[in-house]
């Protein structure tokens, strides 16, 4: 096996304002290999974003404190790099797209000049062949008329297609690796395909491996290769799609699949997930499941779930495991 490309390792991520503590992130681990997309899947709230945005050193301090855990990408230790040195690696290594374009763009400069202020920042072109490339790019990602709307501004492109100059920046200078931070919020159906089908083809066409956020499992079992289930700032379970999808491990696992509406179910009640997410200052004792969990015993509210191996390349933190797995 080649050497992660990524790799997240208890994470441990704070929020401080007055005297209340958000604990956002509890010990999140899971790590991307070269060449493969992973998906990191939740409710709102479970800690993906927030989880992203460390890695991309986003975080403002205050209010945010990473207080414990590493990440390392290519080897390199990404929490203790000089922010110059990491500088250098964003955009060209590692990129990200954000899940709302409208305020990601920069409202007063074309998209156009904001795509070639990539190749300028990075010293890799300038002038008319930075504004050349951009157009390229442009058309890459299938915008039409890509010279004359290069020279237009956010709020005058729809939302799938300010999506598409999301990901023309992201991918302009080739990086190894792709996040993908929701990419497909509040877009149609339809525009949401077209978004998936041109990351996973970009993805394939380079080798670049994608860590793709979103809380959608149909998009996960289409594109994604092993997924990472967070709930309250943890991961608990992750290992490959096909076998996490197919008879989950943890309690929650196994109802996000039971809260999904099927072709086949016409006429019967839906099944959701009863109660909140918790409130990630005042987490519950024990599985922070366990106030939602139809498998809960006393062991769930007094103490943390181990993490076991529900099959060789799968892990799940779940007291009850088995039942979990019999009943999926």
């Amino acid at each position: 096996m080649p050497d992660p490309i990524l790799e997240i390792d208890d994470l441990r991520i704070e929020f401080r304002s007055g005297g209340e503590i958000v604990h956002a992130a509890n010990g999140v681990s899971f790590q991307i290999n070269p060449g493969e997309t992973a998906a990191i899947l939740g409710e709102s709230g479970s800690g993906k974003s927030v989880t992203a945005a460390a890695v991309m050193r986003l975080l403002q301090s205050p209010p945010a404190f990473i207080t414990g855990g590493a990440v390392r990408f290519k080897g390199q230790d990404v929490l203790g790099m000089p922010i110059a040195k990491w500088r250098d690696y964003c955009g060209r290594e590692i990129a990200m797209v954000f899940q709302d374009a409208l305020t990601s763009l920069n409202p007063v400069f074309s998209v156009g000049w904001q795509i070639a202020e990539l190749f300028r920042a990075h010293g890799v072109a300038f002038g008319r062949d930075a504004n050349a490339r951009a157009v390229d790019l442009l058309n890459r990602v299938g915008i039409p008329d890509p010279a004359l709307r290069a020279k237009d501004y956010a709020h005058q492109f729809s939302g799938g297609m300010r999506q598409r100059v999301m990901i023309a920046m992201a991918i302009a200078l080739g990086p190894d690796l792709l996040i993908a931070d929701e990419p497909t919020t509040a877009l149609d159906v339809t525009v949401q395909a077209q978004i998936m089908e041109l990351l996973e083809e970009l993805r394939a066409e380079s080798n670049m491996a994608m860590i793709l956020i979103t809380h959608d499992l149909g998009v996960v079992a289409d594109v994604a290769d092993n997924v990472a289930v967070m709930y309250a700032g943890r991961v608990v379970e992750r290992g490959p799609v096909s076998e996490v999808l197919a008879r989950p491990g943890h309690a929650y696992t196994l109802a996000l699949l039971d809260s999904v509406p099927r072709a086949n179910s016409l006429g019967q009640h839906l099944k959701p997930i009863i109660g909140s997410p918790p409130d990630l200052a005042r987490i519950p004792k024990g599985c922070a499941f366990h106030p939602r969990c139809r498998f809960a015993t006393d062991l769930c509210r007094n103490e943390e779930p181990p993490s076991v191996a529900v099959t060789p390349r799968r892990i799940a933190e779940c007291h009850h495991v088995e039942a979990v797995f019999n009943d999926s």
